[in-house]
């Protein structure tokens, strides 16, 4: 969020805005995030994974990009704008925890190129390069067949149940939407840190193996190709 709040920051006298949200079935969870974003930047908390459905998002971060008129000009994708540092991996960590950290240092890292996208468009508008048309929007999207909409129902059915009945009554449907949309790491996410977090904790980003769903996050980016297809990187960026 930094990154974001600072290009905020720097482009809001051009009309610029930034709006980051908050996939998380339980607002308390996001809330420091969202205290510490005001007041620069609209921040909000997505408790019904409704900018899933609506724009595409199947991980964390992405980004659409909306114009002065409320179109869309670009469509969900990737969106980090500040580059990972270069992490070594200690030899005293268990090695799945090594493996882990090895893996996620493979996801492709388009933080310089994806910043000056977003410049780009600020300072060009609808001359930017980047900012696409309908039809390529449409064209540019993730797709969304059967299965992912069956993936989504499941998904919220599993919501409402968590909320209204309880965690035992979520699983099935949430374990469905997983099936169903393999792809889709905020479903996933979501339903391994209710699980693995630890009392007191904000979330717990290692999500080991448990025993209520099947994978977990090292297992099933392997399964899926690698780091090197963990995120949907914008057509036009790719290196």
């Amino acid at each position: 969020m930094p990154g974001w709040q600072a290009l905020h920051e720097e482009f809001a006298d051009e009309g610029f805005s930034v709006v980051t949200v908050a996939l998380d079935l339980l607002p308390e969870k996001a809330t420091p995030w969202i205290h510490a974003a005001a007041p620069t930047h609209p921040a909000l908390i997505d408790s019904a994974h409704l900018s899933d459905e609506l724009f595409g998002f199947n991980n964390v971060p992405m980004a659409v990009w909306i114009d002065e008129s409320g179109t869309l000009v670009r469509p969900a994708a990737s969106a980090s704008i500040e580059g990972r540092r270069t992490t070594t991996v200690p030899d005293h960590l268990p090695d799945p925890v090594k493996a882990l950290i090895a893996e996620a240092g493979r996801i492709p890292d388009i933080a310089s190129e994806y910043r000056a996208a977003v410049v780009d468009w600020i300072q060009k508008g609808s001359e930017s390069r980047f900012a696409l048309s309908p039809h390529q929007v449409i064209e540019h999207s993730l797709p969304r067949d059967r299965s992912h909409a069956e993936a989504a129902a499941e998904f919220e059915l599993g919501q409402h149940l968590y909320q209204s009945v309880g965690r035992s009554a979520a699983v099935p449907h949430w374990r469905r939407a997983h099936n169903l949309d393999p792809s889709n790491w905020t479903y996933k996410r979501q339903a391994w840190t209710l699980e693995t977090t630890a009392e007191g904790a904000p979330s717990d980003l290692m999500q080991p193996a448990t025993e209520i769903y099947d994978g977990n996050w090292l297992s099933d980016v392997l399964a899926a190709g690698g780091g090197e297809q963990y995120i949907t990187i914008p057509h036009d960026l790719e290196k």
